[in-house]
């Protein structure tokens, strides 16, 4: 391959996940990209602004993204398909609750934002989710706060649009063993790139995220190189 040829293929894969994008945009179904001054979300719509122009669409017509202020990408996923059965008409708590369940069960899909660039993608999903807390001792001059918000920050895996994989519910994404034997699965074919892997997983020190990201984006290139 010639180098031109080349260094286009490199910027097709680099250009969406890098700095030089200065615009929102969104990416339809059909895979037209609308520049956008403003995108705002709803769990059903994802609706754009362009200078004096609004329009909206549903979240099945838009696959994914980009935040041009937090330089980021997000893809469309499908939740998982909950099964919701009614509750016992004794189960108080939970029917003054039912709706919210009806709700999530209607919700379809959702967006997560994307590490790498290409065949295979690592994606990282912040929630901040309201918990209960055990009820507190009373203290006086002191109130208690039985909820309370607690960060859920997870990665997954998937080779582009499969089921997501969860490698990592912590926070952080670390070459542990789970994670090394999960990418020696994904990025196969490729000797030079399992053996990079391979030396990452033996230097005693966890490969981190970072380390993480530039080894599967390369052997993303490579992937699209041999198409």
């Amino acid at each position: 391959m010639n180098p031109k040829a080349l260094y286009k293929i490199l910027l097709l894969l680099i250009c969406p996940l890098c700095n030089a994008q200065t615009s929102d945009f969104v990416v339809t179904a059909s895979h037209d990209t609308i520049v956008a001054d403003k995108i705002n979300l709803t769990d059903f719509d994802v609706k754009i602004k362009r200078a004096d122009k609004k329009q909206k669409f549903k979240v099945e017509e838009i696959i994914s993204y980009y935040s041009s202020k937090d330089n980021k990408y997000y893809d469309r996923v499908e939740n998982e398909r909950k099964t919701v059965q009614q509750p016992d008409k004794y189960d108080y708590r939970r029917n003054d609750d039912f709706h919210l369940e009806e709700y999530e069960k209607r919700v379809k899909y959702r967006f997560i934002q994307r590490l790498t660039v290409g065949k295979v993608r690592i994606y990282f999903e912040n929630l901040t989710i309201t918990v209960a807390a055990p009820d507190m001792p009373e203290i006086r001059g002191a109130s208690s706060f039985p909820f309370g918000p607690e960060k859920n920050e997870t990665y997954y895996i998937a080779i582009d649009n499969s089921k997501l994989e969860l490698i990592s519910s912590y926070g952080k994404l670390k070459l542990t063993d789970d994670v090394y034997d999960v990418l020696t699965e994904y990025l196969y074919g490729n000797d030079k790139i399992i053996k990079k892997l391979n030396h990452l997983h033996s230097t005693g020190k966890l490969a981190n995220e970072e380390q993480i990201i530039a080894l599967v984006n390369e052997y993303n290139i490579w992937v699209a190189l041999n198409k």
